[in-house]
């Protein structure tokens, strides 16, 4: 009778077991690499899982999510009420395992994030001094396709753009409140000559932004294909700066703005002529010394936003 020894993890072929840590999830691969150093590496070297991470510091917490998995890396007296779908790490030290576990994904070069979304509200605190330490001791710049910030302080983005690939970099996020007053500073100022002076910048196709579009001088602005843009209302300035900088664009495709629309129809008739398409309010804007290029601004009063596009007539 012939027996079947049972074949172990550790037997594997190392392919086979490269591509079992592909499938885990971070929690798990974080696991194997305290098995053993020859595991540690092969974690190391493999593609990791996930698409999308967000860090969300807060005073007594830091909150990670790597794609829809949650993780909380708290102190140990941290008693707020967490769901299932929480995984909570309690430790005095709670900012270093997260900065370590935040350390082992971005410092694998195989690391593919379609979004990268860091909500540091202080610009000074000692969690984004770290986390800057953190970034500066990789050697290599990270894989990220659209990178969201809070608004804050211009120093922010400035801090963080260079850590990023050029050319991979799709889409900036600038988001948040109306306070512009660090943006519009003079300091404030020659640091968006210097944002706009990255590759990371220069090479991007999208800016998402809510209030700060007007703190760029238009030059900054040109090479972008589209515009999304979050405003409490629109007046008939914003509109013709819109106007004059998409008009003088060669590379402007199209521009969402979503807004309290109230008024909007009076701005754009001061400049627009009204096209008649059924149910659909739509202006068109003659675009000087181009004989056959217009704006078109339609007016979306249902979902409260405007789309404008660069089109042939």
């Amino acid at each position: 009778m012939s027996t079947t020894s049972a074949l172990e993890f550790s037997n594997l072929p190392t392919d086979a077991i490269g591509k079992i840590i592909e499938k885990c999830d971070l929690k798990e691969q974080l696991t194997l690499r305290k098995v053993s150093k020859d595991l540690r590496s092969l974690v190391d070297k493999q593609k990791l899982a996930y698409k999308s991470i967000l860090i969300n510091p807060s005073d007594s917490y830091i909150d990670c999510v790597y794609n829809d998995k949650d993780v909380v890396y708290a102190s140990e007296n941290w008693d707020n009420y967490m769901t299932n779908e929480v995984s909570v790490i309690r430790n005095d030290d709670y900012v270093k395992i997260a900065l370590n576990d935040l350390s082992i994904a971005l410092n694998n070069r195989k690391l593919r994030l379609d979004d990268l979304y860091l909500a540091f509200c202080d610009f000074s605190s000692d969690v984004m001094n770290r986390f800057r330490l953190l970034l500066n001791s990789l050697n290599h710049q990270i894989h990220v396709k659209t990178l969201t910030v809070p608004a804050g302080n211009p120093e922010y983005l400035l801090s963080i753009l260079p850590f990023l690939k050029p050319k991979v970099l799709e889409n900036i996020e600038v988001l948040g409140g109306e306070d512009t007053e660090d943006w519009a500073s003079e300091k404030g100022a020659e640091i968006v000559r210097k944002i706009s002076s990255l590759e990371q910048w220069k090479q991007a196709e999208q800016l998402t932004t809510g209030y700060y579009v007007g703190d760029f001088p238009a030059e900054f602005l040109m090479h972008f294909k589209r515009f999304v843009i979050f405003k409490w209302r629109v007046d008939k300035d914003f509109l013709m700066n819109l106007r004059d900088l998409f008009s003088t664009s060669t590379n402007f495709v199209s521009c969402t703005v979503e807004s309290d629309l109230a008024d909007c129809t009076e701005h754009l008739e001061s400049f627009c002529e009204k096209v008649e398409s059924g149910g659909e309010v739509i202006y068109h804007y003659k675009i000087p010394d181009e004989s056959n290029k217009i704006l078109e601004f339609k007016v979306d009063y249902n979902q409260d936003e405007i789309v404008i596009e660069k089109k042939k007539f």
